[in-house]
């Protein structure tokens, strides 16, 4: 791992635990509705080129425009979101300190996330075998609505780019998650 996130801490604090989010091409329950919804959509776009492409090509520039912008979006929900969250996730480092939790993400766009350990409001684990995604906040459904930033709307699609704090996809998260409550708790005395 890159030394990058150990420039952030402080000289005063303890590092506890540090990792990255799991590496890959990474399927999670939300994927039980977009695989099939992408499916759908492709093969609408798909259609819309077979039977009638001929003529959308006839009609010019205007009308080719409209069924390409549905075609790049039927290739990125397919396809693409599963891809760029997998770049998103290779350029990101967690780290856990006595105080803190610290979320770098590197790469454009890059941005440094930390959070009081006694400040965390609410946290939520989400277990997948000896894996799991820790949410330092609460948890956004699939059909929420309400205020959403425009790079929290992809989240649904690329659920990296949450504005929400999380440890994605971390080998030991249930210990790693009872340690931060221990810490809380302490923080909290």
């Amino acid at each position: 791992m890159s030394e990058g996130i150990g420039g952030y801490l402080r000289a005063d604090e303890k590092l506890l635990w540090k990792g990255r989010p799991q590496q890959g091409i990474r399927l999670g329950g939300h994927d039980v509705i977009m695989i099939p919804f992408s499916l759908l959509w492709g093969g609408g776009v798909v259609a819309i080129f077979t039977v009638g492409g001929g003529e959308i090509v006839a009609q010019g520039f205007p009308f080719v425009l409209f069924p390409l912008i549905f075609g790049v979006a039927a290739v990125y929900i397919t396809i693409g979101r599963l891809i760029h969250d997998a770049w998103i996730r290779s350029n990101i480092e967690y780290a856990l300190t006595d105080r803190r939790v610290v979320i770098l993400k590197t790469g454009i766009g890059s941005d440094l996330t930390t959070l009081d350990i006694g400040r965390i409001d609410q946290i939520n684990f989400k277990p997948r075998g000896d894996r799991g995604d820790i949410v330092f906040g609460p948890t956004q459904g699939l059909f929420s609505f309400g205020a959403r930033s425009f790079r929290n709307s992809f989240a649904m699609w690329t659920p990296s780019l949450s504005d929400t704090p999380q440890f994605i996809g971390v080998e030991n998260a249930r210990r790693l998650f009872d340690q931060i409550e221990g810490l809380r708790a302490q923080a909290r005395r």
